[in-house]
């Protein structure tokens, strides 16, 4: 009897433990899917954007950050408040808010400060574009302004979660781990009770009583939250933001359910009657019939009382909820007959394959292994579907286009083809360039389909409202800058050079320079600076930089980036195939990829250029003698760079380009490329990219289906 009992005991815990540990699995399963990856943090922080509480309350801190950089617009807060409406439901505003948030994950996960902050940089730029209704309003907005719109101490235990997560991700990958040890707990409380299936199925309706508590935590926890903030004007933040991250549980908490219907119903049909009419009819006397005990009374009074009120209160969770419940009932009222209609088919099935066995034990192995099948069919279809989709799966609002065009999101980087510039950074409308190979300047160029920029970076020294070249380490290039400027273009910059020698010199600093400074130069900080706002503000649009460094050290460069803020967007991944598509470098807000063509060694973002690419000739001075041989980078590369211009030193010719960029002998260009080199241009790289038709050619080859691949 004490043996019996002690049996019964540890089958009670094994199976009360077994079924914890299960659970503990699913919300540390659904933890590493939502919260402990970066990439999925992020995405539900944007979508709790979603919620126009949570919209509005962001559209406050936006207001209430421009005021504080500048005072005297507080008479224009209504104007403020609507305009930031506009901005928080803007793609760029997400993706800003999903940068921030990656920024705000890497805080907690590594416990770093003291106070963990969600900010939202670029305001002043998205605030900018979003002001044409307002165009008086523009100008007044300071440019650099950013946001804080959300601390992790306003949230309930705000602390204590960051503390608990950062455990959690220690333990997450002994998620399957408690999965296999929660499931041995069961098999051994299903092998030391005497009533096995019995225990089977209370295993299931527990598994279905936590699936239920899941999904109320999904679909009201955001609210309940709310209830629990430590500021009420922090409500509706904290609501939208719990909501965002609990809705996804609705689909874990219906595999577990579903999970816990499986097992009950496909142990019931094993049992020779599972009284369900007789249940609810006990439940029915209870509940509305005599009740002698009144402490039992007591109880249905007080179960009437609080039913009520919550149906006066909540009506609709309270009917969601009455719903599910019968929804769970009828469920397994259902599974159970069909588990049943399928064990009357074994019989024959039995007399097909073993009708020599002894009919008693072979009927009654071949049910149980039937009936275990079809529910480890079952389970294992409910773990596929919630575990199939992975991280990146939850992404409110996806960039609809990328690079201008949905096609293309699913391109892997070295199968789409981008608009480039020769010397990108000689525009003619740079004020005192000589020998502008451009139409206009960078700025310009992205507002009109350029994607790639050929740059060059040098050292120089500002003087008065030019720059001298800083020609200390550069001894190597000058018999390069001799060829290309020829003796013109030398006499010019001797001239100024000597014009400068005698006036004050500046602090020198890196500027973009074809050869010489004194023939046109710009600041890198400022013109990687309007990169930044250009990919705030086109969150879908991936770009390109070679970068000519000369002598210009990779730290400079990475020192550049850093103090324009473009750093934040840099590729930071392999410089090989396979690339990423242009959707996950969206995703990722990696969309810029950078190389060097000389020395790029120490910044790990920093590729070396041509063992990225491989390219074409480029001193052509005749149509005729375009080539596309293999030049710098050989056939090691897995991009493509197609040089296509005429040289005419020491200044380039706006008429060539019209013959050369033309429809026609562009296309003739990339087809001849395509036949030599397996594969089509990735850049193609041109003069005067506004005269002919590079951009249109560029789009017309993108849409169409690609006709080769990779060698």
């Amino acid at each position: 009897m004490a043996g019996s009992h002690v049996r019964r005991t540890l089958a009670a815990a094994c199976g009360t433990l077994g079924v914890l540990l299960i659970f503990a699995a699913f919300l540390l399963g659904y933890a590493t899917h939502s919260v402990f990856n970066e990439g999925a943090f992020a995405n539900r922080v944007a979508a709790s954007l979603d919620d126009p509480r949570f919209a509005g309350y962001v559209s406050e801190r936006i207001t209430d950050a421009v005021i504080k950089a500048k005072p005297d617009l507080v008479g224009l807060r209504p104007v403020l408040i609507g305009l930031g409406r506009g901005v928080v439901s803007s793609p760029p505003f997400r993706a800003a808010v999903r940068r921030g948030a990656r920024a705000m994950h890497h805080a907690i996960m590594s416990g770093a400060g003291t106070e963990i902050v969600l900010n939202v940089q670029d305001l002043g730029v998205l605030l900018e574009s979003m002001s044409e209704a307002h165009p008086g309003l523009a100008h007044k907005i300071p440019p650099g302004i950013s946001a804080a719109i959300g601390r992790l101490r306003e949230l309930p235990g705000g602390e204590r979660m960051a503390r608990l997560a950062r455990l959690a991700t220690r333990l997450r990958l002994g998620t399957a781990a408690l999965l296999l040890l929660g499931l041995a707990l069961l098999a051994a409380a299903v092998w030391l009770s005497r009533e096995g299936r019995r225990v089977i199925v209370r295993i299931g309706v527990a598994l279905v009583v936590l699936g239920l508590l899941l999904g109320l935590i999904a679909k009201y926890g955001g609210d309940l939250l709310a209830m629990m903030a430590r500021d009420a004007a922090n409500a509706p933040a904290v609501a939208g933001l719990g909501g965002a991250f609990l809705a996804g549980l609705t689909e874990w908490a219906a595999a577990l359910a579903f999970s816990g219907l499986v097992l009950a119903s496909a142990s019931a049909s094993l049992l020779d009657r599972i009284p369900l009419v007789d249940w609810g009819a006990a439940l029915g006397r209870w509940l509305g019939g005599p009740q002698p005990l009144m402490r039992f009374r007591f109880a249905r009074g007080v179960l009437a009382a609080l039913l009520g009120a919550s149906l006066l209160i909540w009506p609709l969770p309270t009917l969601t909820v009455f719903a599910w419940l019968c929804g769970l009932v009828v469920g397994f009222a259902g599974l159970r007959e069909a588990f049943v209609a399928a064990l009357h088919l074994l019989p024959d099935i039995q007399t097909k394959t073993a009708a020599e066995r002894a009919a008693h034990g072979a009927r009654r192995r071949g049910r149980i292994a039937l009936v275990g099948g079809i529910a480890l069919v079952l389970l294992s279809v409910t773990a596929w579907l919630i575990l199939r989709s992975g991280p990146g799966q939850f992404e409110p609002r996806a960039a609809m286009a990328c690079n201008g065009s949905a096609a293309l999101c699913d391109r892997p980087l070295d199968q789409v083809m981008f608009a480039a510039s020769h010397n990108s950074m000689g525009g003619a409308d740079v004020p005192g360039w000589m020998f502008p190979n451009q139409d206009a300047g960078i700025q310009q160029q992205l507002a009109d389909g350029v994607r790639a920029f050929l740059i060059d970076a040098h050292y120089g020294t500002p003087v008065g409202d030019q720059v001298e070249t800083d020609l200390t380490n550069e001894t190597n290039a000058m018999a390069k800058y001799n060829a290309a400027l020829g003796n013109e273009g030398m006499d010019a910059v001797l001239r100024i050079r000597n014009r400068l020698a005698s006036q004050k010199h500046g602090e020198r600093d890196v500027y973009m320079c074809h050869g010489f400074c004194e023939l046109g130069a710009l600041k890198l900080v400022p013109v990687l600076r309007d990169v930044r706002s250009f990919l705030v503000e086109n969150p879908g649009e991936v770009l390109i930089f070679d970068i000519q460094d000369e002598s210009v050290t990779p730290q400079d460069i990475e020192r550049c980036f850093e103090e324009s803020g473009l750093i934040d967007f840099v590729y930071r991944g392999p410089a090989h195939a396979p690339w990423p598509t242009l959707r996950t470098l969206v995703e990722s807000d990696q969309r810029v990829l950078v190389m060097a063509e000389n020395n790029s060694a120490g910044v790990e973002w920093y590729h070396q250029a041509y063992e990225v690419m491989q390219e074409t000739p480029y001193a052509f001075h005749d149509p005729s003698e375009f080539s596309n041989r293999p030049n710098r980078g050989g056939t090691g590369g897995s991009l493509y760079l197609l040089n296509h211009w005429i040289e005419t030193t020491p200044m380039p010719k706006p008429s060539n380009a019209a013959i050369v960029n033309a429809h026609d002998a562009l296309m003739a260009r990339i087809r001849d490329f395509e036949r030599v080199r397996g594969h089509r241009p990735n850049l193609v790289a041109v003069d005067f990219y506004k005269t002919g038709d590079l951009i249109a050619v560029v789009k017309e080859l993108n849409e169409r289906p690609l006709s080769n691949a990779r060698p």
